[in-house]
């Protein structure tokens, strides 16, 4: 068990069930294709783990840039959790000023805890479609 997910216990009952619904709607194909837009457009690789190489912000913050030049005017290298929960509301809040309907946007933890990937998907696949 990861340090962020100290305060989440194993899902039972309708937690579980709600958990495995969203993964069943997890598209790995939509995922291949969004990797490869936003690595052609970035020019930063992803690596092999999707959520993992998009966690830290960095990568969405820089393509936010690509989209929207200076939309995201500082972006966090380290590696300190809240620097990178920083990147990822900053990622979010340049989301909406770039006219993203507020429906089709993810929580930060939805992605650095991997809470709801599908609604990371749902996000990135309607910035895409922008």
């Amino acid at each position: 068990m990861s340090s962020t997910q100290f305060n989440k216990g194993p899902s039972y009952g309708l937690s579980a069930e709600v958990k495995n619904r969203l993964l069943s709607k997890y598209d790995p194909q939509k995922e291949a294709e969004l990797r490869s837009w936003i690595e052609g457009l970035t020019g930063l690789a992803i690596g092999p783990d999707f959520q993992k190489g998009l966690k830290d912000g960095v990568i969405l913050c820089t393509l936010m840039n690509k989209l929207q030049p200076g939309s995201v005017p500082k972006i966090n290298r380290s590696m300190q959790n809240w620097h990178q929960l920083e990147n990822l509301s900053t990622f979010i809040k340049a989301m909406v000023s770039y006219g993203m309907n507020p429906v089709d946007l993810f929580e930060a933890n939805d992605l650095f805890e991997s809470g709801n990937m599908t609604q990371v998907q749902v996000s990135l696949l309607a910035l895409a479609g922008k």
